[in-house]
């Protein structure tokens, strides 16, 4: 992944996104400067895929970590991911035991369990989702905030139903 880091490298200024808000407005790249615990990391699509399949294979680290990774830690009842102080919850969480792994969260519907992983900033927006059983995952990077109003439609389309809880990752959802 060499074409990924958790700081601005100006190596990356001639193959960088810039975002756009919703009224199509051009927003410059945040070039950081430090690490933040979230959003700092700027990659590739290849770098970012080349991740996943890494993950899927079980390769870069010990299939104890793999599954210690994958294995649920905390259960999520909330009904939403953001704003993080609402105390709403969703029964239907339990029916698919939506829980926390470690970075990121897992679930289990129609095609089995499955974990995802998305990210965002004020304009940009990424979101991965990978079925265990299948050994598959879809990478969808987005340099506008619309992105994720196209999401669950290209997820459904390139795996099929997985009972992806959008209602609970994006707030308001996006479409199903």
């Amino acid at each position: 992944m060499k074409r990924t880091s958790m700081v601005w490298r100006d190596d990356f200024a001639a193959n960088v996104s810039q975002g756009y808000d919703e009224t199509g407005k051009l927003e410059p790249h945040d070039r950081r400067e430090s690490v933040r615990a979230a959003g700092s990391m700027d990659t590739t699509v290849e770098d970012y895929a080349k991740f996943l399949a890494g993950l899927m294979r079980g390769e870069g680290l010990s299939a104890r970590a793999r599954a210690e990774m994958l294995r649920p830690q905390i259960a999520i009842s909330s009904a939403h991911q953001f704003p993080t102080l609402l105390t709403e919850t969703d029964a239907r969480n339990e029916v698919i035991s939506l829980s926390a792994g470690l970075g990121v969260v897992l679930f289990n519907g129609r095609a089995g369990p499955a974990f995802f992983k998305g990210g965002h900033d004020e304009w940009t927006d990424n979101f991965a989702l990978c079925l265990e059983r299948e050994k598959r995952c879809v990478l969808l990077m987005a340099n506008s905030v619309k992105g994720p109003t196209v999401f669950p439609t290209l997820v459904k389309s390139l795996l099929g139903e997985t009972d992806m809880p959008w209602r609970w990752d994006y707030n308001p959802p996006p479409e199903e």
